[in-house]
């Protein structure tokens, strides 16, 4: 037994160093690409399949979408959908195994090890030899329960569980939750299985319990998020509990269905690891409105917990320590804004989309607002001087910007009601400037969050070029109008006040630059 604990704990070092390790190769750039990945459930779904299919840690990347929700990049939908398939993703590193790689474990290990002292190799040496790891913990789990090494206590316990499937996956389930990761539960059935010690039903059983065990990690991590993130969480552990209940009350055909599929007894489980996350993430797809629709009525917004976080009375009389708490609650409101405008992106660009969940970040923002200039009026009156001033200057543009964002989906929604919609070139065109505009929002708001005078500098001088691209739009836009096109007849006002609405949005995130450097004072680069 300590054999197979020592097994498991090499294989979960391993997998630990690989992923931080392919992360570090490529981490930013897939999570921009996570990010990115706000047009559609399947878009969502296909782009965590792939990015988690690389760095081989479902786990973390769902928390990671997780946090893009939160921060309100990610739409619920969306997110609940990327979450779903990140897990499927993490499955490869089993696939990879159950080529019997394993056998080949310590030469990997080697590979990786040497190549990893030569600097420009590092993170790759460093992720063969995890990868080689995870191999060689796998293995030698394999060997500790071949029946040779068996004692009569693993025997019973193994034979109390192989033949019934519920226990198993219950086994698999707690297991997952303790190591939080559904792979390990999976390689801990899989070497059962190659040994001979359980039947194929115990190890799709314990595939099942390891994928919903896998969805509690999440559920701790959104425990003090905003609703929208505990939505995603609890709905990819909803879904995950219902399509494990439909495998377990079907284990017969179920196994008779991976045995079909061929190979050997690892390949075997590791199908059944990959079907399972893929199968019920794909099933779920279509019916994620419904669920979302759900999760908003089990997880209602609480307008009581539209609180500030950082503001404190006792730090009044400290007027420095005040002024620091009240600008981390003005980045707070900045981050609702670039969640709105992250939404209204997504909107402009489909057509259609939840306008609800808008409206309730606008109520947070003007709350938050509201909270942040009646403290910043109690400190200016115990001397808080021009920094107060200026901050007060910052809600107030933070809170307007809010309202233009709000105005901007306010036409898309006429439009919508009207039985409207823009010309293709119309769609795409918006579509393009709300992008834009929103990439420079980001950047003046990272700016203001980091103290980053260079980048809001940049911010600055890109405004021209802004308001040059958006006046070729309004060009673009007459001359359709000159052609006689009907959708853009039709939809002419909208289509202008929209152009109009986003150079103001532009002009607000632009003005929150310029309050970078006042607000920070001097110095010449990061705060």
């Amino acid at each position: 037994m300590l054999t197979l604990l020592g097994g498991l704990a090499i294989f979960l070092i391993g997998l630990s160093q690989a992923s931080r390790s392919l992360e570090a190769l490529g981490g930013s750039t897939l999570r921009a690409w996570l990010s990115r990945a706000t047009r559609g459930v399947a878009r969502a779904f296909v782009a965590g399949t792939l990015v988690t299919a690389v760095v081989q840690s479902g786990t973390a990347m769902t928390v990671t979408v997780i946090s893009l929700v939160e921060a309100g990049v990610l739409a619920t939908a969306e997110g609940l959908a990327m979450s779903m398939g990140a897990i499927a993703g993490g499955t490869m590193a089993l696939q990879l195994a159950a080529f019997r790689v394993y056998d080949y474990a310590l030469p990997i290990v080697a590979v990786g090890y040497f190549a990893s002292l030569y600097k420009p190799l590092r993170h790759g040496g460093r992720a063969v030899a995890g990868i080689g790891l995870f191999f060689l913990g796998l293995d030698v789990m394999i060997k500790a329960l071949t029946p040779e090494t068996q004692g009569p206590l693993t025997q019973l316990a193994l034979q109390a569980v192989a033949h019934n499937p519920y226990w198993m996956a219950l086994l698999a389930l707690l297991f997952t939750m303790l190591v939080h990761s559904s792979n390990a539960g999976v390689a801990m059935a899989m070497a059962l299985y190659v040994a001979g010690a359980i039947p194929l039903q115990a190890g799709l059983a314990a595939v099942v319990g390891s994928g919903v065990g896998t969805t509690f990690t999440p559920m701790l991590a959104a425990l003090g998020a905003g609703a929208e993130a505990r939505r995603v969480a609890l709905g990819h552990m909803i879904w995950k509990a219902i399509s494990g209940v439909v495998v377990l009350l079907l284990i017969a055909p179920s196994s008779v269905l991976v045995a079909s599929l061929g190979g050997g007894a690892a390949r075997q489980v590791a199908n059944a690891h990959t079907l399972f996350n893929l199968v019920s993430g794909m099933l779920a797809l279509p019916l994620i409105p419904s669920l979302v629709r759900l999760l908003e009525r089990l997880l209602p917004e609480s307008k009581q917990s539209i609180t500030p976080k950082y503001l404190s009375d006792e730090a009044l009389s400290t007027p420095e320590l005040a002024l620091s708490l009240a600008m981390r609650e003005v980045v707070r409101i900045s981050d609702h804004v670039l969640g709105m405008m992250a939404a209204a992106v997504r909107i402009l660009a489909q057509g259609e989309g939840d306008i609800a969940s808008v409206q309730g970040r606008e109520e947070k923002v003007d709350r938050l607002t509201q909270a942040v200039v009646m403290y910043l009026a109690r400190l200016r009156s115990q001397g808080g001087g021009e920094a107060v001033e200026k901050l007060l200057l910052l809600a107030g543009e933070l809170e307007h910007l809010a309202d233009q964002i709000r105005r901007l989906l306010k036409q898309q929604d006429k439009l919508r009601g009207q039985g409207l919609e823009f010309s293709p070139e119309g769609r795409a065109e918006l579509s393009e400037a709300a992008s834009r505009v929103y990439g420079r929002m980001q950047r003046a708001f990272t700016a203001l969050a980091t103290g980053n005078k260079s980048m809001a500098q940049e911010v600055l001088d890109d405004r021209a070029a802004t308001e040059e691209f958006l006046q070729q739009l309004r060009q673009a836009h007459l001359s359709r109008l000159q052609q006689g096109r009907p959708e853009s007849r039709a939809t002419s006002a909208a289509h202008l006040d929209m152009l109009m609405t986003l150079d103001v949005i532009d002009a607000e995130s632009t003005r929150v630059a310029e309050l970078v450097s006042a607000v920070y004072g001097g110095g010449d680069g990061q705060a």
